[in-house]
């Protein structure tokens, strides 16, 4: 037995090197106890990675833990056990300054889930609102951030008990039923927001004119709701998992409709110019929905049942609908059914997969795209209204607001300061006061380029530009 035992490790750590070669990476095997079968995808804050499973943990109710982005450091934060929460599934948390924010499925006080908000060093957990199903039940996807208020929907509950759109403030005050779902205008939605000025962008599985979902619009209010488009199956069916905003397009995947397997899709945001851009077939691409990038006119998306083995692919397709790569096929060992896409700085995506790997509880990858090159549009920086200093830096400078600029801020009760690299992933957020200087530390990020935004509390952009690390 341990002759078997042995040579099993050495096929599979040779497989791993040939893997690396291939530009894939396991950085992590979830085997329960650490968590297992996620189903939602990771947030990238400093060079950590964070994210939940669906099962395993402490209790088999799921979990929160992080990770470095070379594999090392794995941290188990926090494990639901009923009563804080259960089973997390699709989306991902959402991190300002040091604390994630999240929803699982069930549990809570009531059963039917709950938002919940706890430090990334997984102390200071505060269960923010329980649901009750005349309030949502079944909240899935990730919230969204925008003026002190976090936005999101429930699969069920609401008026109709086909799902709802609300608002809750970040310290779980003021909750607000936007918006009913009743079927006709769509129902069961299974995705996130895009935010785009102060109108949220999502999606409906079902219901709609022809029952097979649609894609809808809403103000931050709760007004100004608009159905933008109904699939009719041939079109595509029952979208799923996230926008993606490039442009002036929204991208996303159904997992029916077209050929029977899906469709990947682009649409002007005022829900004109609908065009299937690829019909996905069982030997092409098998639509799962998910998580799409855009890179450089290039999308980038997992799929969970095709490829080579039938374990799912990483692939890409440029804007237009031309050019379709299977980059990448799983084959169970390194993972099964991928759920979620994350690109990061250079050309390295970080994901998760729900099943296979060595315990067959799913894994935590790395993925490297040579042909990925590193370009972002200039930002022209206005001195006026907001100084960096030292730029370039070492890693640690300062973000300072103009006086004028400071007395005008001062009539929002804090500001917000993100900081992006040239993929446009958010690699620090804070939420400060404004006659504060920012002390920003990116030490623990690569050399290169970044990009700042600094913003009022109700998302009114006030300064933005360049700042270069050099170490």
């Amino acid at each position: 037995m341990k002759k078997y035992f042995i040579l099993y490790y050495i096929l599979y750590f040779s497989l791993s090197t040939i893997l690396c070669k291939a530009q894939y990476t396991t950085l992590l095997n979830f085997n329960g106890t650490n968590g297992g079968e996620p189903l939602g995808s990771l947030e990238l804050y400093g060079n950590m990675l964070y994210g939940m499973t669906e099962g395993g943990g402490g209790n088999g109710y799921g979990n929160i833990f992080s990770i470095q982005l070379n594999g090392t450091g794995y941290k188990d934060l926090l494990d639901f056990n009923g009563s804080n929460g259960k089973y997390p599934i699709y989306g991902k948390l959402t991190i300002l300054g040091n604390t994630l924010y999240g929803m699982t499925m069930s549990g809570g006080v009531n059963g039917d889930g709950n938002i919940f908000a706890v430090d990334t060093n997984g102390g200071g957990f505060t269960d923010l609102l329980d649901f009750n199903g005349v309030n949502g039940d079944e909240p899935g996807g990730s919230l969204t951030y925008y003026a002190g208020t976090l936005y999101g929907m429930t699969a069920l509950g609401g008026f109709n008990n086909e799902g709802c759109i609300f608002s809750v403030h970040i310290d779980g005050s003021g909750y607000r039923d936007l918006f009913d779902f009743n079927g006709t205008n769509g129902k069961t939605p299974q995705a996130s927001f895009i935010l785009l000025g102060d109108l949220l962008y999502g999606m409906a599985c079902y219901g709609g004119a022809n029952g097979y979902g649609m894609i809808f619009s809403i103000d931050t209010n709760g007004n100004r709701y608009r159905d933008l488009f109904d699939f009719n199956g041939t079109n595509g069916a029952n979208p799923f998992g996230d926008l993606a905003l490039s442009g002036s397009l929204l991208y996303g995947m159904t997992v029916g409709g077209g050929g029977g397997y899906g469709v990947i899709f682009s649409m002007d945001t005022n829900g004109t110019n609908y065009k299937v851009l690829f019909n996905c077939t069982a030997t092409s691409i098998y639509a799962s929905g998910g998580y799409l990038r855009i890179l450089g006119g290039i999308i980038y998306g997992t799929t969970d049942g095709d490829g080579a083995n039938g374990d799912g692919s990483i692939f890409s397709i440029d804007t237009n609908g031309n050019n379709y790569t299977d980059l990448f096929d799983f084959n169970g060992t390194n993972g099964q059914a991928p759920v979620g896409l994350l690109a990061f700085s250079g050309n390295v995506f970080y994901g998760l997969t729900n099943s296979g790997g060595l315990h067959n509880n799913g894994v935590v990858f790395s993925f490297k795209d040579p042909n990925i090159t590193n370009s972002i549009n200039e930002i022209n920086i206005n001195r006026d209204v907001v100084n960096v200093y030292p730029n370039p830096n070492n890693g640690i400078f300062t973000i300072s607001l103009s006086n004028a600029v400071r007395q005008l801020a001062d009539q929002a009760s804090q500001t917000i300061v993100e900081i992006y690299n040239v993929l446009g992933e958010k690699v620090f957020s804070e939420i400060r006061q404004p006659a504060d200087d920012n002390l920003i530390n990116l030490s623990e990020q690569p050399s290169g380029v970044y990009f700042y935004r600094v913003m009022k509390e109700d998302g009114s952009l006030i300064g933005e530009g360049k700042v270069i690390v050099q170490k």
